[in-house]
């Protein structure tokens, strides 16, 4: 049908090697595209992970810290020292009969605790489902298969 036309002149040289040469420095200018954003955003990881070093060696500075005041307050509440401390500031044990309990009109102690019970024994026997939704697939599959 159309027979496809041959050229009847080359390209200069010239303007082959311009393409080329352009088609090079697209690809350049590309490829140091990509390697700006690589560089960006390894730059921001390794600056996430340096943080997160440091988050961590604050969190077992803090840890440290905290078991160590937990230490201390073992050691001043221990019972047989407050018991040497108490002798020291001249305490002692009191007698039954120097007890005395002050009654004060008009107050209402608070109502008794109870416990709530557990979640597996609330409403025993009643089901939270509703009664579409307890039958089992046996059940139904021998409902539906058995004739009425």
């Amino acid at each position: 049908m159309t027979a496809r036309k041959k050229q009847a002149f080359r390209q200069t040289p010239w303007r082959v090697q311009l393409r080329v040469t352009s088609r090079t420095v697209q690809v350049t200018v590309a490829l140091l595209v990509v390697a700006g954003l690589y560089l960006a955003v390894n730059s921001r990881l390794a600056d996430a992970g340096r943080q997160v070093l440091v988050l961590e060696d604050q969190r077992e500075t803090l840890q440290r810290g905290n078991s160590e005041l937990m230490a201390q307050l073992a050691e001043k509440t221990n019972p047989e020292r407050m018991l040497e401390r108490a002798a020291s500031l001249g305490y002692k044990p009191a007698d039954p009969d120097e007890i005395f309990y002050l009654q004060v009109e008009g107050y209402v102690p608070p109502p008794a605790f109870v416990a709530p019970r557990p979640p597996t024994s609330r409403l025993e026997g009643v089901s939270r489902l509703s009664p579409a939704y307890t039958e089992t697939l046996g059940e139904w599959m021998t409902r539906w298969l058995t004739p009425d």
